[in-house]
């Protein structure tokens, strides 16, 4: 039944394109429309333009949507089958190594287009070449151009059209954050997926140390995670379900607990910079082994932001020194007001158009499909 109702909606995605041969949006999960809300809104209130949205999630928010606007459409195993013969002038994506894998590109004359779903640097944390078959790429600051401009050069590839376009979803935080009312008591953990991240290496060595305490503390693993460690997950729910103080959470498209958290503990993860530059909040790390995909990540010369920034937006804690965390907490939290000029400071200089993002992103996929 599930591959039947597929093949209906690729004809059907097929069909609409001959009357809405524009744009089209494609999410692996539900949890990327958050990226791609503010542009398709001002899209859609800048425009004319109807919007093809390809989910391979039937919990994707877009199926909550009343605009006739905006048609979503069920496509999942078929992907790898669909995206050669998409034929509208604009696709956007937020998945990376297209190409490289399963999906590839459509053999039409699409404007491929990647919109990054955190601040993080291409070189480290991505694939070699994740990349490289985009025709456009949405970034989300200067970091972004000087890495993607070097890795054209040392692998000698023809230019991509670079935007400079910032992060909406870190703008929307900021909106959503001055409607919630913060749990001071509240501690968040969210760490990366990456061999010896904070589930597999020190989680069980943390709660020993803030269960007993006044602290809430809320585990929310990588989706990567879960689809890759569930017997982990199990062992995590049956150890600390019980505990008044544990909260495990498992759905990710819900950031609640990210705009209540008054502190972050990660790793390597990308939440960090979120959390920091969204909500001017305090971010605790675990150096845990550095998250890397990328092993010839050094030749292009460049730190990734994530190693420039690290001790900038938070306190790095070496695993040896988890006894003390608890320390480390009260200290951040005491220190919050005063370093929240330093992390606007520096979100400023480090993400294009704050504040503007949407309208910048919206704009050139307005402007080049009126051209094309």
């Amino acid at each position: 039944m599930g591959l039947i109702r597929e093949i209906a909606n690729a004809r059907r995605y097929f069909s609409a394109t001959k009357a809405a041969p524009d744009i089209t949006f494609y999410s692996e999960s539900g949890i990327y429309y958050q990226n791609y809300k503010g542009t398709i809104e001002a899209i859609l209130d800048k425009s004319e333009f109807k919007i093809l949205y390809i989910t391979s999630d039937l919990e994707d928010p877009v199926w909550d949507l009343d605009n006739d606007r905006i048609i979503p459409f069920y496509i999942n195993k078929l992907v790898p089958f669909v995206f050669p013969f998409i034929n509208t002038k604009s696709l956007v994506m937020t998945m990376a190594d297209l190409n490289q894998y399963h999906v590839k590109r459509s053999t039409n004359p699409v404007n491929h287009i990647y919109m990054f779903h955190a601040v993080n640097s291409i070189h480290l944390q991505y694939n070699h070449g994740a990349f490289d078959h985009y025709d456009t790429i949405f970034c989300v600051g200067q970091h972004h151009i000087e890495e993607i401009r070097k890795t054209e050069e040392l692998y000698n590839m023809p230019p991509k059209e670079l935007i400079e376009v910032g992060y909406s979803w870190l703008e929307d935080i900021v909106t959503n954050y001055k409607q919630k009312l913060l749990n001071d008591n509240k501690i968040l953990i969210a760490p990366s997926w990456s061999a010896g991240n904070i589930l597999e290496s020190c989680l069980d060595t943390i709660l020993e140390q803030l269960l007993p305490l006044h602290y809430e503390i809320v585990v929310r693993p990588h989706p990567e995670f879960i689809k890759r460690q569930n017997d982990r997950i199990k062992e995590i729910k049956q150890k600390y379900n019980g505990h008044p103080n544990f909260f495990l959470e498992t759905e990710s498209s819900s950031s609640q607990n990210i705009l209540e958290s008054a502190l972050l503990i990660t790793d390597w993860s990308g939440i960090a910079l979120e959390f920091a530059w969204g909500m001017l909040k305090p971010v605790i790390f675990i150096d845990t082994p550095k998250k890397i995909h990328n092993q010839d990540y050094k030749k292009i010369g460049i730190v990734p932001i994530e190693d420039q920034i690290r001790n900038q937006i938070g306190n790095i804690l070496k695993p040896s020194y988890i006894s003390n965390i608890d320390q480390e907490i009260k200290k951040a939290l005491q220190n919050k007001e005063k370093n929240e000029e330093i992390l606007k400071e520096l979100r400023n200089r480090n993400i294009f158009h704050w504040g503007q993002s949407s309208e910048v992103g919206a704009d050139y996929i307005i402007k080049y499909c009126k051209e094309h």
